[in-house]
């Protein structure tokens, strides 16, 4: 019988046979979970990190769980990689000193094997896959009250009139036992409610008809004032840390902070809907609102020269920056704390450090520094650019002329090199008479090339010796046995002397100049190891420039120091700004150099001119870059130690992003947005309509106004919150309208005086019993003081006024204790410096800047009545107070006092107070008298 040997029958069956011999060798290879994977958690793993407290917050007993990793954040599974799993490192034992288990039988190498080939195999676990009902990782799920939706809640039941407000705080009033106050008489209530609007005491034509005037008129005017924005600006700026310095050592200034500033003020009082508030200030560059990307930047950051240039050095400052800009973010509109997952998974909140990663590329493509401030103001300035352009033209080619006349050659650059006829020497010397700044001279460099360097033209020459001609070479370097003198450094500068004109190195990011010790006559000599023909001579100036200099060698043959080149046969540097009387220039009269340096000087001030009409207005905001860096998942936040790279997105329990890894960078800020200024997103609304109440009432509804995660408070009247929340959103997210449903109610209206049987039911007032009565802030006691004294300064906007005497260096600022009419501004416009107290106001809690400050401190301290009462400023102001109310009333006692109170305190004084004051005008002074005023708790406390 004749088999089939042959044909493509034979070859197909041969090959099906083949494949079900793979499939099934496949099939046996298969590592089976609940055989196999699963003893080994259970006899290893689950009695340390099982569901009950597990330690390091790793759970091993769900797939999800191992994905998502422990508190430090990194993944303990990645299916399909076993190599980059850190379960399979851990139990390796690749650190020794994190070796799992640490203690009991470690796992065998066939078991180690075995676990390995299971997640190459894509860590099959029945029931967990993803898809799957059990797939969901409940370890991310949060019942957390602030992270559920937001509805309306129904108005309770309130026969008291018909403000829902008053109905939802009568219901825990009624509960607790509790009713509210009465109403508190008309001169409190304007008093109280031009303080919380204006941060101002209400003026005479408020306070002399507040009986007859109509409530809600009153309010409406207050919001329309510009003193409600100057107001309610510097609440906001208090949540995001706002300065015009950097902070740390330095300090130093960001001198176009300022129009940020502006532009809060000017969106409070225009009302800007508060999703436009929050979508400018991120997206403001698409926006046309530059100066609204201030809020990125708002927060303490290093300086580069601050910062190491060693890979580590740098990429830990970027982490910094970026964590100001999570930290603004997430608790300014969020109320969450999602910087405290920056090294590893949120202790408290259902925060993943991979959330915390993926917000952080967002803003990859992100930057500190000045941008363009477009609008009509820098229209004006490009408009300008053309005639200032010729006009600079124009003066450049008569300084040429006049240059080319007097027979003197260019200017010397920033990089200068003499060349000369070779000369067979041991040493090169530089000798400065001034620099261009009349300051102390200063160097990074100082170079001798030998006689092979190239003839060029005099141009800037390069750092680097690649640059020169093959055989030439620079032997002014320690490397070759010179050695460098001075004839003086600065002290501040002594870790960064004069070795380092000679040290080779090129890039000034790693380099730190010679610095004379004082402005004047300084030099810088190098001596060789060896006698070495050469013929050029070039150094690399730092901020003082050397422009009146010459430069010596010395001649081996004769042994004496020989000149080689001066600049003084040189045209003037247009950054010179030295005294024309000053200039000395080979060949020409004094006469003859004036004419240059007037010259010089024009064209000077027209280049500075046209720079700066064509850099335009400018803001210290967020810049952005088009291709941002991709952003790692750090193991304990080290940026040396990167785990995997992550899209950008926001927190998985708010519902995360779907954006890849190289989305757009502004389709990521584009997406957070969208996300932040949803109706339905469950923080946005919660979190800004309860700042508003806290700055009515003293305290927010949730006391933690920046933290509403688990470690944060709860609030006091839930309902109310999301009514406010709902109310918000549904009225366009017009700020104003929940002021005048709040400054409208019962509960703010009502009386502040205590009754004793409430203060033992609700000490603190939290459920609004009676109005809480509390101090005024900082800035509002300063402005009140001004206004009281008839000398505050009105104008709105523009560059602050100092409250510090401005220093140079690493010294501090010192605080100013006499100011004029500029100084006379609210305080809102003083410039804002980190990390310094504000004198006599920094007593009464008013924030430095040096952190976030959503609840200011309510302190008593005996610091504040002695400072109030004896401070320069304050007396000053009494005086200027006791002068208007003399030009206002003249010599009568009684109505000087009487006009005093109103002024200070919006009502006429008692009989007692009017005979105890009276002996005191007679025996101190109507200025002493207003000085007692000033400190006296009624002008300090709203009631």
């Amino acid at each position: 019988m004749k088999l089939f040997t042959s044909g493509p029958i034979f070859a197909s069956l041969c090959g099906f046979v083949l494949l079900l011999v793979a499939d099934n060798s496949a099939a046996s290879d298969a590592v089976l979970f609940e055989q196999e994977i699963l003893p080994l958690l259970q006899s290893h793993c689950v009695d340390c990190h099982g569901a009950n407290d597990p330690e390091s917050g790793l759970r091993v007993d769900r797939r999800s769980s191992l994905i998502r990793g422990g508190d430090s954040g990194e993944a303990a599974l990645t299916p399909n990689q076993a190599d980059g799993s850190l379960l399979l490192q851990l139990v390796r034992g690749d650190d020794a000193d994190r070796r799992m288990p640490p203690e009991g039988e470690s796992l065998s190498t066939d078991e180690i094997a075995l676990l390995s080939r299971w997640i190459d195999q894509g860590a099959k676990w029945p029931g967990q896959m993803p898809g799957q009902k059990d797939a969901q990782d409940d370890t991310l799920q949060s019942d957390h009250w602030s992270l559920q939706p937001f509805s309306r809640p129904k108005v309770p039941r309130f026969d008291q009139g018909n403000n829902a407000i008053d109905a939802f705080i009568n219901k825990r009033l009624d509960a607790a036992g509790l009713t509210f106050s009465p109403p508190a008489d008309s001169i409190s209530i304007a008093r109280r409610v031009s303080f919380v609007l204006t941060g101002l005491p209400p003026s005479d034509s408020v306070t002399g008809d507040a009986k007859e005037r109509d409530y809600a008129t009153m309010v409406d005017e207050l919001l329309a004032s510009p003193e409600y924005g100057q107001r309610w600006a510097q609440h906001w700026l208090d949540v995001i840390r706002w300065a015009e310095t950097v902070g740390f050592e330095t300090n130093s200034e960001r001198k176009q902070a300022w129009p940020y500033r502006d532009w809060v003020i000017d969106a409070f009082n225009s009302d800007k809907p508060y999703d436009q508030f929050i979508r400018e200030q991120i997206l403001g560059d698409e926006l046309g609102q530059d100066a609204a990307l201030g809020f990125l930047v708002a927060g303490p950051a290093n300086l580069p020269g601050q910062i190491g240039r060693d890979e580590e050095a740098m990429r830990q400052s970027r982490q910094d920056e970026l964590d100001e800009v999570i930290q603004t973010v997430s608790q300014g509109i969020m109320g969450l704390t999602i910087g405290c997952a920056r090294c590893h998974n949120h202790k408290f909140d259902p925060i993943l450090q991979k959330d915390y990663y993926s917000l952080q590329a967002i803003f990859a493509g992100m930057s500190y520094g000045d941008r363009r401030l477009r609008g009509e103001a820098d229209d004006r300035l490009t408009d300008r650019v053309p005639a200032e352009a010729e006009k600079l033209r124009s003066l450049i080619a008569k300084a040429d002329s006049l240059r080319v006349q007097k027979k003197l050659r260019p200017p010397l650059p920033s990089f200068p090199k003499e060349t000369f006829d070779p000369i067979l020497a041991d040493g090169v010397r530089i000798e400065i008479m001034a620099t261009n700044n009349d300051g102390a001279a200063s160097l990074y460099e100082l170079q001798a090339w030998t006689s092979e360097h190239d003839n060029g033209a005099e141009e800037d020459v390069s750092k680097n010796a690649s640059s020169q001609s093959s055989t030439s070479r620079n032997i002014a370097l320690a490397s070759n046995g010179s050695r460098v003198s001075a004839s003086s450094f600065a002290l501040a500068n002594q870790t960064r002397h004069f070795d380092n004109l000679i040290d080779g190195s090129s890039d000034r990011r790693q380099a730190f100049p010679w610095v004379a010790a004082k402005a004047g006559p300084a030099w810088a000599q190098v001596d060789f190891a060896n006698s070495t023909m050469i013929n050029a001579v070039a150094w690399d100036t730092s901020s003082g420039v050397p422009v009146d200099l010459v430069v010596k060698v010395r001649d081996v043959a004769t042994g004496q120091w020989r000149a080689v080149a001066t600049s003084r046969d040189r045209m003037l540097r247009t950054d010179d700004i030295r005294k024309a009387e000053s200039i000395v220039i080979d060949g020409l009269s004094q006469k003859e150099v004036k004419e240059l340096w007037s010259v010089n000087q024009s064209v000077n001030r027209t280049r500075l001119s046209v720079n700066r009409l064509k850099a335009g207005s400018r803001v210290y905001a967020a810049r952005f870059s088009e291709n941002p860096a991709a952003t790692w998942q750090l193991r304990r936040g080290d940026p040396m130690q990167r785990i995997a790279m992550v899209p950008p997105s926001t927190p998985v329990v708010l519902g995360a992003l779907s954006l890849g890894i190289d989305a757009p960078e502004r389709t990521r800020r584009q997406a957070l947005v969208s996300q932040l200024t949803s109706p339905h997103h469950p923080l946005t609304a919660r979190v800004i309509v309860n700042r508003i109440w806290q700055h009515h009432f003293g305290i927010g509804i949730v006391e933690t106004p920046s933290d509403f995660g688990k470690m944060g408070s709860l609030p006091s009247h839930p309902q109310l919150l999301d009514w406010l929340a709902s109310e918000l959103v549904d009225n366009n997210w017009s700020l104003k309208h929940i002021h005048r449903l709040i400054l409208n109610s019962k509960t703010f209206q009502q009386s502040s005086v205590p009754r004793p049987a409430a203060l033992q039911l609700d000490a603190d007032s939290r459920l609004l019993w009676r109005f809480p009565p509390r101090r005024i802030e900082a800035e509002s006691i300063r402005d009140s003081i001004l206004q009281a004294s008839g000398k505050l300064n009105s104008q709105m906007g523009g560059r602050g006024f100092n409250l510090f005497q401005q220093r140079g260096g690493l010294s501090d600022y010192k605080p100013l204790e006499t100011f004029d009419h500029e100084g006379w501004r609210r305080m809102i416009y003083a410039h804002k410096i980190r990390m310094q107290s504000v004198d006599v106001f920094g007593t009464f809690d008013c924030p430095d800047a040096g952190q976030m400050k959503p609840r200011r401190t309510q302190s008593i301290t005996p610091l504040q009545s002695l400072s109030l009462l004896n401070s320069p400023f304050v007396n000053r102001q009494a005086a200027f107070f006791a002068s208007r109310i003399e030009d206002e009333v003249g010599a009568d006692l009684n109505a000087q006092i009487d006009r005093a109170f109103e002024i200070a305190f919006s009502r006429k004084a008692t009989d007692p107070e009017r005979i105890e004051l009276i002996k005191l005008v007679r025996d101190e002074g109507l200025m002493q008298m207003c000085r007692v005023l000033i400190n006296t708790s009624e002008f300090l406390y709203l009631r």
